[in-house]
């Protein structure tokens, strides 16, 4: 997934002379941004907190998680200038969450440690209203709709019961999972030369993907979250095999999450 957005923004420029939006009248902007910030604390949150390596009933946990919470985003664009005050364009780029660190201690003498790297990938459309300050200031404020991707790559280890039958489980898997992202920003715009600028803004980053699969440790599998809350990463074999034995029912964990970000841009405006 992650190649295929790489490749649109070179498309979205073939496909510039095709697009009629005023364009070939007004310009347009090329530009790079670089941006960190913190996710909100949320649904998926609260469900990770809920996290298990076992669903047995009978077995209780300690848990702790670490990190995740900051977030680092790049971007390239395309901006269309439609006229004085309007601006339509595309943004392709990748949001880098912070190492997720996860370690469990079980009742029944297991020690688990999840260390998780995810990554989400984004195209989104954008329109923007732009406003002079003055001759070399302007206010900017957008919003914008699209689709994105993460992966979610998971490596630990697990180790369990007394010696001398001490056993250790090498925990491997890529999960992946697609959906929907939204934006809204607002940046002031500095020129440095006729129609180069530095942009500095802030923006709210919303991803919305329904579910999680992949590979781990050899098996298909997914989050699942049980009908109590508990969460794990289980093949997709048990679980359906757990649907019919008992009256557990799962659905898949979902990942809804916003965060704010403090964003640099450099930006080449070319006009007509």
């Amino acid at each position: 997934m992650s190649r295929c957005i790489g490749l649109l923004f070179p498309l979205l420029l073939a496909l510039f002379p095709l697009v009629n939006l005023q364009s070939e009248s007004s310009g347009l902007e090329l530009g790079f941004r670089s941006g960190f910030g913190e996710r909100i604390p949320g649904r998926f949150d609260s469900d990770l907190n809920q996290f298990s390596s076992t669903f047995s009933p009978t077995i209780v946990s300690d848990l702790n998680i670490r990190g995740g919470k900051s977030i680092q985003t790049y971007d390239l664009f395309i901006r269309w200038i439609l006229d004085s005050h309007s601006k339509f364009g595309f943004t392709i780029g990748r949001n880098d969450w912070q190492k997720l660190n996860l370690t469990e201690v079980t009742s029944d003498f297991y020690f688990t440690r999840l260390d998780s790297t995810i990554y989400s990938y984004h195209v989104l459309g954008m329109y923007y209203f732009n406003y002079p300050l003055s001759r070399n200031f302007e206010w900017e404020a957008g919003l914008g709709l699209g689709f994105t991707s993460a992966d979610w790559s998971i490596r630990g280890y697990s180790i369990g019961e007394p010696p001398p039958n001490t056993q250790f489980f090498r925990q491997r898997g890529i999960l992946r999972g697609s959906g929907i992202a939204y934006r809204a920003e607002t940046a002031i715009n500095r020129r440095l030369t006729d129609n180069t600028f530095l942009q500095l803004g802030i923006a709210y980053h919303h991803t919305a993907i329904d579910k999680f699969s992949g590979n781990y440790n050899g098996e298909s599998s997914s989050f699942y979250i049980r009908s109590d809350g508990r969460v794990g990463v289980f093949d997709d074999t048990r679980i359906i095999d757990l649907n019919v034995s008992s009256a557990q029912s799962f659905r898949r964990l979902d990942m809804n999450t916003g965060a704010w970000t403090l964003y640099f841009s450099v930006f080449k405006r070319f006009l007509d």
